[in-house]
């Protein structure tokens, strides 16, 4: 599932890792920086639904396992949230 996968607690762990840092870079891209610092419970709102749309991935993804190709499913996957963070709009005034 990742590159250097020990099992699936080290899976679970550097992906959680990732989400972590992409939570914090979008949050901070948004609202500006250090916001993800003085406000850590939108973080965690942040990881709640990254790990809820993840079961929701898995599930979808266990029930047809024989329809996709599981790997190819998880590398898009992993692409997805890999991707850099939208810029804000600008305010209008």
């Amino acid at each position: 599932m990742l590159e250097d996968d020990d099992g699936p607690t080290t899976a679970t762990i550097d992906l959680t890792d990732r989400f972590v840092d992409a939570g914090v870079a979008k949050l901070d891209a948004v609202f500006g920086a250090g916001y993800t610092r003085e406000n850590p419970a939108m973080l965690s709102a942040y990881l709640a639904a990254c790990a809820s749309n993840l079961n929701a991935f898995m599930t979808a993804a266990t029930m047809m396992q024989d329809e996709i190709d599981f790997e190819e499913a998880m590398k898009d996957y992993e692409q997805e949230i890999a991707k850099p963070a939208a810029k804000p709009k600008g305010r209008r005034r």
